[in-house]
């Protein structure tokens, strides 16, 4: 058992047991069973009966959700009944119930009074104490239920596109793959890790103290092909663009959506753009798309201006924008081009919020779309169009811009050299589970699991050469073989040659997994409007 479960079940049994220990002493004072306090259901039964509620309320403590927002009541109903009405002693009740409780319990002063219903001079509420109550019962309910049940996530970019679209906003369970306890106490409620106002940026949190990673149990463990919400795993060593620096806290780390195209113990491997697992075809998604190169035919427009706008540059000055756009393109699912006038088409994607096709050449009509096989098949058929390829780099072609500054202590172009690997041929390589165990002096593991090791298991890791001898020092201790302690994931979008995933930042954590995506509940993007037809869809599989 490790570090963190042993720290959590030791918070878990003083919550426990200072709660029942409290309402232990508080139904003895109401005339009930003591012993019941610790009777799961029944002690939510004598409960219900000391604040006045109906029995089968007890059914709604079992309820994931509605149990949130009944037992954030009944533990303010109960401090009321034994004649605590201030905003603080609810407040209390809430946050410190394994203290206040016990507290009131012991208290020869406290008396049970009955339901607040039924006392006689109870102090009356202001307006400002009317709201105070509201904000105090809302705040934690969603709190807890955002904490560890579901929370709602936008997405940003293009990577999982078609599947996912950029604006779809998605109601993610936590509750799935486990809840995560949070690791950072001192952190504004309901903001993720910066706070951001005009220029000004700032982190949200305070970094020190951090709790331990636990998870608590899942319905079930991450599946091959699942659609997954984790953690950025470089954000460590690669600062926020926006200004709020590096993250060094797991669960600060800004959130990513893609597809795990490989669990722990899988040999992965990527031929021609499909994903091989230990030698076989992998799963394509559906709407896996692919990047196409578009040519159209000789004294024809398939690309064509549509207006000139005005906008703000990447300076923001406002000037004047020419925007792009052909036959089908919003029916299709492109979003529009824009540039500067006068600008170079290579400037064009700078001025587009995720673009999904580029204009390579305006006066030799070349072009770059990211589309699926079926939207390649009608622009095929597009009369302006001469030619539509599928565009994949050959194997053997090194792409060192995979790997830049991710695996630390090993110079990219050596990594470049060692691995000659890019987006479409990419490994074998063998995802690392818990408790499997390589030869670490080897160079090629040395190389692929040291940001593993260290950046993830927070040992040191050192690699020494001389005269031919390879010596690897753990902590500073000699080792030839090292065993993984967690198990690790293989991340990718579905949009496979527009998407910065594991072929660039490498294995996903298991602490970094946040949950799993249930559905859409909105969809808008300026280009589109409001995507009713999204609304309610289930493409997160």
């Amino acid at each position: 058992m490790d570090f963190g479960a042993i720290f959590y079940i030791a918070i878990g049994l003083i919550y426990f047991f200072g709660q029942a220990i409290g309402r232990y002493k508080l139904f003895e004072k109401a005339g009930k069973p003591g012993w019941a306090a610790f009777i799961p259901g029944y002690n939510h039964y004598i409960w219900l009966q000391l604040i006045g509620k109906p029995a089968w309320w007890v059914a709604l403590v079992f309820i994931p959700i509605a149990s949130t927002l009944v037992i954030v009541a009944m533990k303010i109903d109960l401090a009321r009944a034994f004649g605590k009405h201030k905003l603080k002693e609810h407040a209390a009740a809430l946050f410190l119930p394994f203290y206040f409780f016990p507290k009131l319990g012991f208290d020869e002063k406290v008396k049970y009074l009955g339901p607040a219903d039924q006392q006689k001079n109870i102090p009356k509420k202001s307006g400002a104490r009317e709201w105070g109550d509201a904000i105090l019962f809302a705040g934690v309910s969603a709190l807890i239920i955002r904490t560890f049940l579901m929370e709602a996530f936008m997405i940003p970019t293009s990577s999982m596109e078609r599947s996912l679209m950029a604006g779809d906003f998605l109601f993610v369970s936590k509750v799935h793959y486990g809840a995560r306890m949070p690791q950072v106490p001192l952190a504004i409620p309901f903001v993720h890790n910066k706070i951001k106002l005009g220029d000004f940026t700032m982190k949200s949190y305070l970094d020190f103290p951090q709790l331990p990673y636990y998870r608590t149990p899942g319905f079930a463990r991450v599946q091959r092909n699942d659609v997954v919400v984790f953690n950025y795993p470089k954000h460590d060593i690669e600062a926020l663009p926006d200004g709020a620096g590096k993250v060094k806290p797991t669960s600060m780390k800004e959130n990513y959506i893609k597809r795990c195209v490989g669990v722990p113990g899988d040999v992965l491997e990527v031929r021609g753009g499909q994903v091989y697992i230990d030698g076989a075809q992998g799963y394509q998604p559906e709407n896996m798309q692919k990047e196409f190169k578009v040519l159209g035919k000789p004294g024809t427009q398939f690309v064509t201006q549509k207006r000139i706008g005005k906008g703000k540059d990447l300076k923001g000055k406002t000037t004047r924008f020419v925007e792009y756009t052909f036959p089908q393109r919003e029916d299709l699912g492109f979003r529009m081009l824009k540039a500067p006038i006068r600008a170079f088409v290579k400037e064009v994607y700078n001025y587009s919020d995720n673009p999904n096709w580029y204009i390579n050449s305006l006066e030799n009509q070349e072009f770059t779309l990211f589309m699926t096989d079926d939207v390649a098949e009608i622009i095929r058929k597009n009369p302006n169009v001469s030619k539509v390829e599928e565009v994949t780099k050959p194997k053997g072609q090194r792409d060192g811009g995979l790997y830049p500054a991710l695996y630390r202590g090993v110079n990219a172009r050596a990594f470049a050299e060692m691995f000659p690997w890019n987006i479409d041929y990419y490994g074998p390589l063998t995802i690392p589970s818990k408790g499997m165990t390589i030869d670490i002096t080897d160079g090629k593991n040395y190389a692929l699991y040291q940001r593993v090791i260290t950046g993830y298991e927070k040992h040191d890791l050192e690699r020494q050469e001389s005269n031919g001898q390879v010596k690897v020092l753990l902590d500073g201790n000699p080792i030839t073989e090292y065993t993984f302690e967690m198990d690790y994931y293989w991340m990718m979008g579905d949009n496979r040659h527009n998407s910065q995933d594991s072929r660039f930042w490498g294995f996903v954590p298991e602490d970094h997994i946040v949950g799993k995506p249930l559905f859409v509940f909105m969809s808008y993007e300026s280009d589109f409007g409001l995507r009713l037809g999204r609304i309610g869809t289930k493409n997160v599989k």
